[in-house]
């Protein structure tokens, strides 16, 4: 049940966040480049976005490290993007190549930050405060400090 959990959520909310960015990148890029849209473009881009929400929850990588050390992930989402916008959305190939890459490079840097807080969100919780520590105070000079000296016991009586 959690490994199930574990894959469906992220799942969910990438389909989610691509279906609206892919949606809206559809309808005014076909209306924009072609003056009309592609039928049945929302069923169209429901199939196109859970593949792309499928590969990102398959390499699931960070936005920190989408550019360094996952770059191999980031270039197989690229042509998946390439792909899926040439195919299924209908782009003719040099448009499908721009919107795809640079729509899957911003969606999916955004997504895989909301998976994550997502999936860690009791990390905060879990963090154990430590108690203050005292400053360590020294005279001028960086001497130690006076010790008052101890009153004679005649001036005490």
């Amino acid at each position: 049940m959690a490994v199930l959990l574990a894959n469906a959520l992220p799942f969910l909310f990438y389909w989610l966040v691509l279906f609206v960015a892919c949606f809206a990148v559809v309808e005014y890029g076909q209306t924009y480049f072609y003056e009309t849209t592609t039928p049945s473009a929302g069923l169209k881009v429901a199939v196109g976005s859970a593949i792309l929400a499928g590969l990102l929850t398959w390499t699931r990588s960070t936005f920190d490290k989408m550019f360094t050390e996952d770059i191999l992930y980031t270039v197989i989402l690229l042509v998946a993007a390439f792909v899926v916008f040439t195919l299924i959305f209908r782009f003719h190939p040099q448009h499908a190549a721009a919107i795809g890459i640079v729509t899957m490079l911003l969606v999916s840097g955004l997504a895989t930050m909301g998976v994550d807080s997502m999936m860690n969100r009791n990390r905060a919780a879990t963090t154990e405060l430590k108690p203050p520590s005292k400053p360590i105070r020294k005279g001028v000079g960086g001497a130690q400090p006076l010790i008052p000296a101890a009153e004679p016991e005649a001036k005490k009586k």
